[in-house]
């Protein structure tokens, strides 16, 4: 089955190459393909490819993001977002369409709801702070990991007041 969200005819990238290594914010407006390294954040109002070669460590905000390579950061499509079969990926995801392709490398959560970004006023999407989500999820592991000692504790008064 392929992917409605690709494209019918091949479309023209900029390519930043595999020995391109680079620090910061990056931004475009046309569509891109890394096979470099990238480290700090990219804003892309296109379509994005991260190649087999690609190493990103970095969020990434773009329409539609497909992954072949490395990423170590969070990813927003606004639109969809492909995970192929040589991708590695250790975030989140974010998008209204994802798609895991068999024998790809995930470890993260998927949003498909549109609640875990925030736009800003540039319409860009931008991640909201993880903070709130860890703390609820903490407390949740806490009185998950309580509630069987409670209990414990419960059955052997009971069983000390038998005897």
């Amino acid at each position: 089955m392929s992917n409605p969200y690709d494209t019918a005819k091949p479309r023209k990238a900029s390519v930043l190459g595999p020995t391109l290594k680079f620090k910061g914010e990056l931004t475009a407006d046309e569509d891109l393909m890394i096979q470099g390294s990238i480290e700090g954040s990219i804003k892309h109002s296109s379509s994005l490819t991260i190649g087999e070669s690609g190493h990103v460590k970095a969020n990434v905000a773009a329409e539609y993001i497909a992954v072949e390579g490395n990423v170590e950061g969070d990813i927003h499509g606004t639109q969809s977002v492909t995970v192929r079969e040589t991708a590695n990926i250790s975030g989140n995801i974010s998008s209204p369409t994802v798609s895991l392709l068999e024998g790809a490398t995930f470890n993260g959560n998927i949003d498909m709801t549109g609640k875990a970004f925030a736009k800003t006023g540039d319409d860009t999407a931008t991640p909201k702070s993880a903070e709130p989500v860890a703390a609820e999820k903490d407390s949740a592991d806490k009185a998950a990991a309580e509630a069987p000692r409670k209990k414990a504790t419960k059955v052997a008064k009971k069983s000390a007041d038998a005897a």
